[in-house]
């Protein structure tokens, strides 16, 4: 039997070669000099002859076509062997220390570990706000969603002790979304910590109607969700509370975005709150009617 490796990256791929590409390309080093396992995770076309290209040295795992990120990174999860078992996407680089920061973060008390976003496109004012209005709420400045709720991870930089890795995997294969993983594994007492120094950057540009778009079906699968089961006065409630969403979760960018990044703030502010506001209506449509359909991704671009 093989030695199990000290640690596994996964790489949750459904986006453009490219992109993956100059993923691996920040990966790979410290991977080599770390001795860790790199797994791609990829949707339907595991064996294109592309990716096998981009993709040389690499552990690549297929997952149906269509498959949404969970089911990718469930995909991935349940393929590595390491001890501990990282997660990231091909829009994300990480930094050339990443993987030793979140690995000088064990402890034997912790099954979880969460590392910081940033923007690897500050230029534009529409990456910028974009990039807040999904990432900024994941600075790993300690600040959780509600009380009592785990710390704010985001499983596109987010490491797993072995002990955790097979639930992980079977809820995420499920099409479950780290705030519902996180919140079980808190349940069941494992421990978290935030890894500030252990930062990817988003490596995506977007526009502007796209994203809405996107932010607008997000927001409708969450409040569709958050919604099932609950008595109907409840849920108007909650719908009622939607019109100030985009100033709260403005607030709350504020309070969690990375030090590094809040320099970019004045520049996608008027961007994050037209995209948080696409998110709110989303959520109120959610909590009216119901989730529209699967999503297959927490932000896509063109």
């Amino acid at each position: 039997m093989s030695e199990r490796p000290a640690v596994s990256v996964v790489v949750a791929s459904f986006r453009g070669l490219d992109l993956l590409a100059q993923c691996l390309h920040s990966l790979r080093p410290q991977c080599a000099s770390l001795g860790a396992e790199l797994v791609v995770a990829r949707a339907g076309d595991a064996g294109e002859a592309a990716l096998g290209a981009v993709a040389t040295g690499c552990v690549v795992t297929e997952a149906p076509a269509g498959a949404s990120v969970p089911e990718l990174r469930g995909a991935g999860l349940a393929r590595a062997k390491g001890e501990w078992v990282a997660l990231t996407e091909d829009h994300c680089v990480a930094d050339p220390d990443w993987l030793a920061q979140l690995l000088a973060a064990r402890a034997p008390d912790l099954a979880v570990l969460g590392g910081s976003m940033g923007n690897a496109r500050p230029e534009r004012a529409i990456d910028c706000g974009a990039f807040f209005a999904e990432y900024g709420f994941f600075g790993a400045t300690g600040a959780a969603s509600r009380p009592g709720a785990p710390p704010l991870i985001t499983e596109a930089n987010a490491a797993y002790h072995r002990s955790v890795v097979p639930q992980v995997a079977g809820w995420a294969t499920q099409g479950s979304w780290e705030n519902v993983i996180h919140d079980r594994l808190q349940a069941a007492g494992h421990g978290f910590k935030l890894v500030p120094g252990a930062r990817v950057k988003q490596n995506l540009t977007y526009r502007l109607a796209a994203f809405c778009r996107d932010r607008y079906e997000h927001g409708r699968a969450y409040g569709g969700t958050r919604a099932r089961g609950l008595p109907g006065w409840k849920r108007v409630a909650l719908l009622a509370v939607t019109p100030v969403l985009p100033l709260l979760l403005a607030a709350r960018v504020l309070r969690t975005v990375a030090p590094a990044e809040r320099r970019y703030l004045p520049r996608g502010l008027a961007a994050m709150l037209v995209f948080l506001s696409a998110w709110s209506v989303g959520e109120a449509a959610g909590y009216a009617r119901g989730a529209a359909r699967q999503m297959t991704a927490p932000g896509e671009t063109v």
